[in-house]
């Protein structure tokens, strides 16, 4: 199973949704844990990890509370 109960893709967070993520597929970042969806993912991520970071930031109290993840 992709999806992990206690983490979501960063990437996904920044776009507005829940996705599953591969937890060997991740960046850490002034220690913090970042995971992805897949390797593919990751490599959109790494183009502008400050600019997804301070999305997702800004996305989450909404996502949070979603249902739907993305598998």
């Amino acid at each position: 199973m992709r999806n992990s109960p206690r983490g979501f893709c960063a990437y996904g967070t920044a776009g507005g949704y829940q996705a599953a993520v591969d937890p060997n597929v991740f960046t850490v970042v002034d220690g913090k844990l970042y995971l992805n969806y897949n390797a593919d993912v990751q490599k959109r991520w790494t183009k502008d990890v400050p600019g997804f970071i301070s999305k997702a930031d800004k996305n989450w109290p909404e996502i949070a509370g979603q249902t739907k993840v993305i598998e």
